[in-house]
């Protein structure tokens, strides 16, 4: 990133931290818990630990650091190297992210580059570059408004799953946007605070409904009011359209539908039926978030560094959350700042849209600007320097 960028974005991020880090709460039992953060250019500083949240907002108020993270383990001593602080418990989190749900209207919004030519374009990745024929093809992704309303619906199958599968009452389950592509789930405490990696490792294999077998749905017995995966699975089959493909677009009952699965479908039916099942009702999150019992979280409030937005909190209205506008930092419409694009798809934020631009010098919102400079897609051009040709070198 050029200079004179990298010093806008800093500003806007020590503007947000000087006027909100009221924001940043204290995460429950602070001194037992390690701290880290991003400085602008440079490695992760962490094996940090603070008493109390007043010390650690004066330091994102000096440092306006481009990440602010906090573990969600608690240790002896949280300020020890890894080896030595003395693990106690961690919280379940939970990371879902959009690009992992695969949307068709990533083949709208995404880019490809190719690593070999230099060739640039909006869509999926192709195998082989069409110009070259090389192969080393970057993915550049990008989230739109219906990405993010499928996170969204992913969440609150999580929300169900923890509710009712594992017993956690919402009370002491906080739901964030990342300020990126998803939302972060942690649970403030739970029974299974206690669980290493492999325990984790299995609550993720559940969600996902790793291992399930097809006998599951080979039962007369089989209902929607079950427990677990059985009622999941029973409901899937239960609430399938009138006019879905399956049983011959034809509306049977529950019990109709479960005897023609048994006695009708081969074993190869039954096992794409049931992975269909799993799909549509398992969670997609990143497992190794949930099973990394040592990761530093990104703090609610606090700003992303890959977007400029900002971690937060919707766990009450989830529902009416709007991640493109209630996410936005500093959102001053009459803050604006010339801005050389490079190449970008149409962005929707705080309800307007921008773009698609390619090696265009537009006049953005700040906020705009820092969204695509953080996103690598242009750079914001000095006084007097409005040319593409100008920007070279920088």
């Amino acid at each position: 990133m050029d200079e004179n960028s990298a010093q806008i974005i800093k500003r806007y991020f020590k503007e947000y931290y000087f006027t909100f880090s009221e924001r940043i709460k204290a995460p429950r039992d602070i001194a037992s818990r390690e701290f880290g953060y991003f400085p602008f250019g440079a490695s992760m500083i962490r094996h940090l630990g603070f008493s109390d949240v007043h010390a650690f907002r004066a330091l994102l108020v000096k440092e306006a650091p481009a990440g602010v993270y906090c573990s969600n383990s608690l240790y002896s001593d949280p300020t020890a190297e890894m080896s030595a602080k003395g693990w106690l418990r961690a919280e379940l989190i939970f990371d879902i992210d959009a690009d992992a749900l695969r949307q068709p209207c990533k083949a709208v919004h995404d880019i490809w580059l190719c690593k070999s030519c230099g060739k640039k374009e909006f869509g999926l990745r192709p195998k082989i570059c069409p110009s070259c024929k090389a192969n080393k093809i970057l993915e550049i992704s990008w989230v739109c408004d219906k990405c993010l309303e499928a996170a969204k619906k992913e969440t609150f199958k999580l929300l169900d799953f923890l509710e009712f599968d594992l017993g956690i009452p919402m009370a002491f389950v906080e739901v964030c946007f990342s300020g990126n592509a998803g939302y972060h789930i942690r649970t403030e405490e739970s029974s299974f605070d206690s669980l290493g990696s492999t325990g984790r490792g299995e609550i993720a294999d559940y969600l996902a409904g790793r291992g399930i077998m097809p006998p599951l749905i080979n039962s007369a017995h089989l209902s929607p009011q079950d427990p677990g995966w059985r009622g999941r699975i029973a409901r899937f089959i239960r609430d399938l359209p009138a006019d879905d493909q399956t049983f011959g677009k034809v509306d049977i009952s529950f019990e109709k539908r479960l005897d023609a699965l048994i006695n009708s479908f081969s074993k190869k039916q039954v096992d794409e039926f049931l992975s269909r099942a799993i799909i549509d009702s398992g969670v997609t999150i990143d497992p190794a978030v949930t099973t990394d019992i040592h990761r530093i979280f990104r703090m609610p409030e606090s700003l992303n560094n890959k977007t400029g937005l900002v971690k937060r909190e919707c766990t009450k209205d989830l529902s009416g959350f709007d991640p493109l506008s209630d996410a936005v930092a500093l959102g001053n419409e009459n803050r604006k700042e010339m801005m050389f694009v490079e190449m970008c798809p149409k962005v929707e934020l705080r309800g307007k849209s921008y773009g698609p631009f390619r090696s265009q010098t537009v006049e953005l919102p700040l906020y705009v600007g820092i969204y695509l400079a953080l996103k690598g897609a242009g750079k914001f051009v000095k006084s007097g320097a409005t040319q593409p040709s100008e920007m070279q070198g920088t």
